[in-house]
Formats: C-alpha cells, structure tokens, sequence
C-alpha cells in the first residue's frame, strides 16, 4: 500500500492529513504529554544528593518550569491545538536541557552516575510522543547534539572508558527513538488512509441514500414530485411558509381518454399536462406534485392572493390550448383552490379542501377554477 503519493497528490489532501493529525492523533493524546512533568520532577529528589551548591534554585527552576508547561499544555489543548505539537516539542527539549544542565553540574562535584536520565526523554519521543517524525527526528537529534556538547565533551577528558560506554548507550537509544518514531509515523499514515477510505464511502454512500430517497419522493414519469413527497414534507413546508395554498389540479374526462385511446395515449396526456404544469410550479415557493393518477398538486409557498389566482387561470388555459394529433381531442384540466386559512392547524385539511373545491368545478362544468369557500360549498 503506497501511503505516499496519497499525502504528496494535492494541497487539500495535506490541508486533510493535517487536520487529522490534530483532531486524531494529538488531542486525545494530549495529557498523556503531561506524564512528562511528575517524572521529571521525581528527579528533585536525586538533585538532593547530586548537587550540593545552589540546589534552591535548581529546584526552584524545576518547578516553575513544570507549572509552566502544564498551564502553556493545557491552554493550547483548548484554544490552539494546532500549536500542541510545537508545546511538546519545546517542553520535552526544555526537560531534557535541564536535566542535562544538572547532570553537568553534578560532574563538576565528581559525580559520575547522574548522566543517564536524559534517556527517558528519548525513550517518550520514541514510543509516548505523537509528533510528526520531522519534528521528532529533529528533537532527538537536538537531544544528542546538546548530550555531546554538554556531557560527553566534558565526560571524555574525564574519564574517556566510562564516556565511550555512555555515548554508546545514549546513540544507541537514539536509532531506537528514531526507528519508533518512523514506524509511529508511517502507521499514522496508514491509519489516516483507511479513515478517508472509510469516509470516502460514508460519502458515497449518504449521496446513494440521497439520490434513492430523491428517486424514491419522484413520479417516474412525470418528472414531479410523489404523495410521499407529500406526506414526508407537507409539515416542514407549512411550519417554514407563512401562508400556504393548495391547487388541486384534475384532468377532465381522463378515464373517457384511457378508454377510448388506451393507456399509452393516456400517459402521454399525463406527461403533457404535467409538463405544463411543471412550467408554472416551480422554483422556491412553488412545488408541483403529482397526487396520483390524473390528478396533481401544486403548493404555493407565501403567494398572494391575486397572483395565485391568476397563475391557476394560465394554468387551466395553457392545457387547454394544447394541441394533439387527435384533432377532436381537447383536453382541459379544472382546478381547486384552498388559501391557507388553517394555518398551524392541520396542513392535509388544505388538500381536503382543495379537493372539494376540485369538486364543485367539475359540477360547474369543468374547464374552470374554483376557490375554497365556506359559504360557496
């Protein structure tokens, strides 16, 4: 598995590793940085023994030191987690420096066996740290420059056997560091692919969900949207609109046409006027349905009165002026209106209204559009 050209292919995919690193890598491991201190002030109690002069303010040090980093740690986690590394990095170099410091100047007083604890500094890079192996590799390195320069410069003209042992352990716990810190990073290079993996699928598998429930909410025919659309939307519609109206659309005579032209001829007379309708119901506030068989819906999202009005009528024109190869064809459409004078009540009141609107116009005479009316019904 090349892991590689994967966080080299774009500067969103590092953007990407990044945060992941961050978020999955850093944060949960945060605190386990802190174990660094309790350690590291563990040590007091050798200085104790090893230093005998200015002991006050190596202790002193120490302990600033520590309060320091853990407050420094600790707001970092919480407001700038993206500096956590760069936190670590100085605090682990920051303890490592100055038990170096204390071991040099335990060697001033003759004490030989004060030079090793720096080791526990390389032994956190290498399996505690969840740093980039960049940085790691950087502070390891930096660790033993500082171990050359301090201790075993001074600790060669000393006593050049006890030295070579010392460096020898202290490079070889290094490689080890850095061996740990490589195979911690190429594993965290790992881990983040199968978490894109796994969230590339997700991904995939949230737009399938969409495009099915969207296929599913679609007459296949006409293009408009289903009853289960309806039934699944009405309520977030009407609680999101300040008013809505109901058309209730029905093809005159449609049963005639099926029966006389057959079924085919039928759905094309269904297409049609749904095309017609599909031109006058649609965008933001305008939804067309289709309600089942040669009836349809449109709902009108805070139209006014006038408009709605007017937009039934062009609505019932437009199919009538629809020419067919039949030429004794002519297929009109009557139309219910119910204004939304329920509203927050119950919104399938409006379709019922709608329909007995639907109703008195196919008893008036069809071709024709009636608004819902008390008094009138």
């Amino acid at each position: 598995m090349n892991i590689k050209p994967l966080l080299a292919q774009t500067p969103f995919t590092q953007l990407r590793f990044r945060h992941y690193q961050i978020h999955h890598l850093l944060l949960p491991y945060a605190l386990y940085t802190l174990c660094v201190i309790p350690i590291y002030l563990f040590f007091i109690v050798s200085d104790i023994h090893h230093i005998h002069v200015d002991l006050w303010l190596v202790i002193t040090v120490k302990i600033l030191l520590s309060l320091s980093c853990v407050l420094i740690l600790l707001i970092l986690r919480k407001r700038a987690p993206q500096y956590l590394e760069l936190g670590e990095f100085i605090l682990v170099f920051s303890v490592f420096a100055s038990l170096t410091y204390v071991a040099q100047l335990a060697m001033i007083f003759g004490d030989e066996h004060y030079q090793s604890a720096g080791l526990l500094a390389l032994v956190y890079v290498g399996s505690l740290s969840r740093m980039d192996f960049t940085k790691s590799f950087t502070l390891l390195t930096l660790m033993l420059l500082t171990h050359l320069v301090l201790i075993s410069s001074v600790k060669l003209n000393q006593d050049f056997a006890n030295a070579i042992d010392n460096l020898t352990l202290f490079i070889a716990v290094y490689f080890v560091a850095v061996v740990g810190c490589l195979r911690r990073w190429s594993e965290s290079k790992k881990s983040f692919l199968k978490f894109t993996q796994i969230r590339n699928q997700q991904l995939a598998l949230r737009k399938n969900q969409q495009i099915l429930s969207q296929q599913n909410q679609t007459d296949p025919l006409t293009g408009l949207k289903n009853r289960l659309f309806l039934s699944a939307n009405l309520a977030r519609i009407s609680s999101s609109a300040d008013t809505l109206t109901v058309l209730m659309i029905d093809i005159d005579n449609f049963k005639l046409i099926n029966d006389t032209y057959g079924h085919p001829f039928g759905d094309e007379v269904i297409l049609r006027v749904a095309e017609v309708i599909s031109q006058y119901c649609h965008g933001r506030n305008k939804i067309g349905v289709r309600y089942g068989g040669e009836e349809f819906l449109c709902l009108m999202i805070d139209e006014t009165a006038e408009h709605i009005a007017t937009l039934a009528e062009r609505i019932c024109n437009a199919i009538a002026q629809l020419t067919w190869p039949i030429k004794q064809l002519s297929v009109t459409v009557s139309i219910g209106v119910s204004p939304n004078t329920l509203h927050n009540s119950d919104d399938f009141k409006l379709i019922e209204q709608a329909d007995e609107a639907l109703y008195q116009a196919k008893k008036e005479g069809k071709n024709r559009v009636i608004v819902y009316s008390h008094q009138q019904l």
